[in-house]
């Protein structure tokens, strides 16, 4: 079969012809129909700091879905024809948080894509357990392949217990911000401001479509100016709440410093390099950077129910479909910025 492996600890993947994974009694065995690029592949694509952990030779790809072809002789919870998608860290089964019915703790967790073979081939094989989840009828299958950064997001938006009517920004227009836009807009957000670079435009055009109320091109305004000015200015002293998405550090600096006292800066992008943090500023305005990361089941049921009602859009921001064949085009598109999300079909 076909695959998009990581072989070198350079810039760079191969789509070769691989062997089809073998199916033990707990596995199952999915026929990928779609699987999304993110942010973190395009970042082990160009082989930035923080990735040199991974296992090399390793297939690609963590955001999927597909249908079940095969069975292991221990597995009942699906069946062969049942369309899913998974959560990419997969519980080993074994360890004391995973016996206790908490696989989400789980210590021994295997990372499809990043730690084990993942999901940018035909075929992919995972341990059947509590990380699967059924597609419902009316949900297709490119948008429930975008479940897993859904989920990042609303781990995000929970951690800011945002309030009904409160003023917010998202930093980076990527498809963690323009899902991040779309959560906060359903939780009720009374102004959401999305920003990016001239190289965004394409990506702010996007989160316009998605109902940002404002976009802001950051090389050619005051950022934190706009922010001062649309949440009240010198009444309040800046946003409730700001999302940094870009993964860009100096944004980091941003977000602490366009919050008003008291107000949250939220950390979900991937950062390469350290930020500067203006601590004074958060002891005596008691601001506070949380950083998000991770899921549980109850976040992947949430995210599914999202797509499925409508309240969250994935049509809009899948901007390319290509075949594994072409996977180097879309990384490349990506690493230009003039993707919003980029699928691979197998």
């Amino acid at each position: 079969m076909k695959a998009v492996v990581k072989t070198k600890r350079e810039p760079g993947i191969e789509v070769l012809d691989v062997d089809m994974p073998g199916v033990g009694d707990a596995d199952i065995l999915v026929k990928v129909i779609a699987a999304s690029v993110c942010g973190s592949d395009v970042h082990v694509y160009e082989w930035t700091p923080n990735y040199e952990w991974m296992p090399l030779p390793v297939i690609l790809g963590h955001e999927f879905a597909g249908e079940v072809v095969q069975v292991g002789a221990k597995v009942d919870m699906v069946a062969v024809g049942d369309r899913i998608t998974a959560m990419p860290g997969m519980p080993c089964g074994r360890c004391l948080h995973c016996q206790v019915g908490k696989p989400d703790a789980c210590t021994n967790r295997i990372g499809l894509g990043l730690a084990s073979d993942g999901a940018f081939a035909e075929y992919l094989r995972i341990t059947a357990g509590a990380s699967i989840f059924k597609l419902p009828d009316d949900l297709d299958t490119e948008t429930a392949s975008l479940t897993e950064p859904l989920c990042v997001v609303l781990r995000a938006v929970d951690l800011s217990a945002i309030r009904v009517g409160q003023t917010t920004a998202v930093l980076g227009p990527g498809p963690i911000g323009l899902l991040t836009l779309q959560v906060l807009k359903a939780a009720g957000a009374g102004l959401v401001i999305v920003a990016g670079t001239s190289a965004d435009e394409k990506r702010l055009q996007i989160a316009r479509e998605l109902g940002a109320d404002v976009t802001v091109n950051v090389d050619k305004e005051d950022l934190i100016g706009k922010a001062m000015e649309l949440s009240g200015g010198g009444l309040r002293g800046g946003l409730d709440l700001a999302f940094e998405a870009s993964g860009n550090p100096k944004s980091v600096t941003e977000a602490v410093n366009m919050v008003r006292p008291g107000g949250k800066a939220i950390l979900i992008g991937i950062h390469p390099a350290p930020a500067e943090i203006p601590t004074t500023q958060l002891v005596r305005q008691s601001k506070s950077v949380i950083g998000a990361y991770g899921y549980d089941a109850e976040i992947w049921r949430r995210a599914i129910a999202l797509f499925t009602t409508g309240k969250v859009r994935a049509g809009p921001m899948i901007t390319h479909r290509l075949p594994l064949t072409q996977a180097r085009e879309g990384f490349e598109a990506a690493v230009r910025r003039e993707t919003a999300k980029v699928i691979l079909v197998p």
